[in-house]
């Protein structure tokens, strides 16, 4: 079965890859409004992390909102679709980096002499950017939970290994990521998605506690290597993009090293805020980013929520 889920996904996306750009954008725009629409679960879920991070919208624009989000990943399904047979020129003729916010800071970091710590978000068109960022010179290793399907992720890692970079297994990641800082490459590291307690920390994310990775900054503080959070942004014509390299830091050492992992990865999610709520339609709302709670009440509990 599970042979037959990987072939039924390539011949689907083989399928939008050739059909002409437009029409590929408005069939899986007009799929995900479709799903939008059944899909109660997930629904409910988003707007209680719309609830959360805009509590002073109304319901009727965080719905809007809600709805653009799956359209936005409608587009993204095409991106992936194109990524198997797409060549350097097309990459580098749909993403360029922002003016002011791009690879100027990328190069700042790279002066350091090290490695450089990427932190990314489930964002926008986020299995374009460690792509493009190799197509554009800059190859770099990152980290991913393997998928459940074994034929799948054999498939999509060689999806996103085409271009040079390097997929690194979470799972006793540790001593790899080392290595590759100490050897001066880079790592991307996503650190938006909820955790378990024993994993992460509580660091404070749209006015609330959310269970984050905590490897990010105990990588960070153990290595002195310089940290930059990046985001792929949308622009106003389909399927064109900007990277966004916020200015690089290093970790903030106060000689605790409990509050220091809080403390860093709460400047990691003021990245994040910052790019959501300059773009919400961008991210991934249909996630229990706030499931685990220090009290342990899971505020997905819909017994008062109606749509």
């Amino acid at each position: 079965m599970n042979w037959v889920v990987c072939q039924a996904v390539k011949l689907i996306l083989s399928f939008l890859r050739m059909l002409p750009g437009g029409v590929a954008y408005s069939l899986c725009e007009k799929i995900a409004e479709a799903v939008f629409l059944v899909d109660r679960k997930h629904r409910r879920i988003g707007m209680v992390n719309l609830r959360i991070a805009f509590p002073e919208k109304e319901d009727s624009w965080r719905l809007e909102i809600l709805r653009a989000s799956y359209k936005e990943l409608g587009r993204h399904v095409v991106e992936v679709s194109r990524l198997a047979v797409a060549e350097t020129s097309d990459i580098s003729r749909h993403v360029s980096y922002e003016q002011g916010r791009g690879l100027e800071n990328y190069l700042k970091a790279k002066e350091k002499g090290k490695g450089v710590i990427f932190l990314t978000a489930h964002f926008c068109a986020w299995e374009l950017l460690p792509t493009a960022h190799a197509v554009l010179g800059h190859p770099l290793s990152f980290l991913t939970r393997p998928l459940d399907n074994p034929y799948l992720d054999d498939w999509v890692t060689a999806l996103r290994s085409r271009f040079g970079n390097r997929v690194v297994s979470k799972f006793g990641s540790v001593r790899g990521i080392l290595r590759i800082l100490k050897d001066r490459e880079d790592i991307g590291i996503l650190f938006d998605q909820n955790v378990q307690e024993k994993d992460g920390i509580f660091a404070p994310l749209f006015g609330r506690l959310a269970c984050t990775t905590a490897s990010a900054a105990a990588i960070a503080l153990k290595t002195g290597a310089p940290v930059v959070a990046g985001f792929m942004l949308p622009t106003p014509v389909k399927g064109k993009y900007l990277i966004r390299f916020y200015p690089p830091f290093e970790a903030e050492r106060s000689g605790d090293r409990e509050q220091d992992l809080v403390s860093n990865t709460a400047r990691f999610n003021r990245y994040l805020e910052e790019v959501v709520t300059e773009y919400p339609q961008c991210w991934l709302w249909g996630h229990r980013r706030f499931r685990t709670q220090p009290d342990g009440r899971d505020p997905y509990g819909f017994s008062d929520e109606k749509l």
